[in-house]
């Protein structure tokens, strides 16, 4: 199945599936600071998978069977990894920075999957990187980081004192998760666009959760951790149940199928630029719902790293601009 390789309907896509997640994370990081990260990925993994496997039947009137058996065994390992990579081991990394840091802090590290999906792509598809893409991506590290040192240090030994962890553990969680997030988005670009590919976006979606479940529920069955983990957090903690499950809906189920769907129709770059944006849009959130402070520095230090990324994906275009030969 082909799809246009551009397209603003893709655009906007991506915007609603960031916004979507943006929305999510506030619920997430308080959910993960009663749960733990453990606990709080199994439960919406399940509960994406179980809306995701009726939207499919319904939506794309596959029968159960067909459900297993329509993808072929390459959209099968580029999914399966996608969604291991991505839903498991990237969001594992991720509710921990968040945990530690908080949802404006750890959201600001996406900035680094933009790159990181160049990076990849470069690896796995032979893209090139120019000079100016270099120069963007150090500019959207060094705002990540002034962005980091400028925030509100009171908050952050708050943080500690409650044992959520080391704030160079959630920095270093944070970059690690938006090195992973770049690297599962090249692998479900990979997928969907190929010339044998032929699945519907919900379906793709179904398949990257569905491996990432079965991965994570096998691994913690495995060591033990079943129990201790997951279960009796969620029990101590059965009012925020509700809130956890809509903000699945929203963060897993709806930004997940959108940013697939969007990557059919435009450059995976760009959809990882967009999606890069959340800080921007948590900023503000977190300022007016959560009294978190926000001061001009951290403001700018986004808008900085923001910048960056742009300069990163938009490289070509700002060459030809200045009159340059890069190539």
């Amino acid at each position: 199945m082909n799809f246009p390789v551009s397209s603003g309907f893709g655009y906007l896509l991506a915007v609603i599936a960031m916004a979507a997640g943006s929305f999510s994370l506030f619920p997430f990081t308080y959910a993960t600071r009663k749960w733990g990260p453990v606990a709080i990925n199994h439960f919406r993994l399940l509960v994406g998978l179980i809306i995701l496997s009726v939207l499919v039947i319904v939506i794309d009137k596959k029968s159960f069977i067909t459900l297993f058996s329509a993808p072929s065994p390459t959209e099968y390992t580029y999914l399966f990894s996608s969604g291991i990579i991505g839903l498991v081991v990237s969001d594992y990394f991720g509710f921990h920075s968040m945990a530690i840091l908080g949802a404006k802090r750890s959201s600001i590290f996406y900035t680094i999957a933009p790159g990181a999906a160049l990076v990849f792509s470069f690896l796995m598809i032979s893209e090139s990187i120019d000079f100016i893409g270099i120069i963007g991506m150090t500019i959207s590290v060094g705002g990540m980081l002034w962005f980091i040192q400028a925030s509100d240090t009171k908050e952050i030994e708050e943080h500690v004192a409650h044992e959520y962890g080391k704030i160079s553990k959630g920095v270093l969680f944070g970059i690690l998760a938006g090195l992973f997030q770049g690297l599962h988005m090249t692998l479900t670009k990979k997928a969907i666009t190929g010339e044998s590919a032929a699945i519907s976006p919900i379906h793709a979606t179904w398949i990257r959760v569905l491996g990432a479940t079965v991965s994570y529920f096998t691994f913690t069955f495995l060591t033990g951790k079943f129990r201790e983990r997951v279960i009796i957090p969620i029990k101590k903690e059965k009012t925020i149940i509700l809130k956890v499950t809509l903000a699945s809906i929203f963060g897993m189920v709806l930004s997940i199928v959108l940013v697939v769907w969007s990557l059919t129709l435009c450059k995976v770059a760009v959809v990882q630029t967009i999606i890069s944006l959340e800080p921007i849009l948590i900023m503000p959130l977190a300022y007016f719902f959560y009294k978190e402070k926000m001061t001009i520095k951290t403001f700018i230090a986004g808008v900085i790293s923001i910048f960056g990324v742009y300069v990163l994906i938009w490289r070509h275009d700002i060459a030809l601009i200045l009159g340059l030969h890069l190539h």
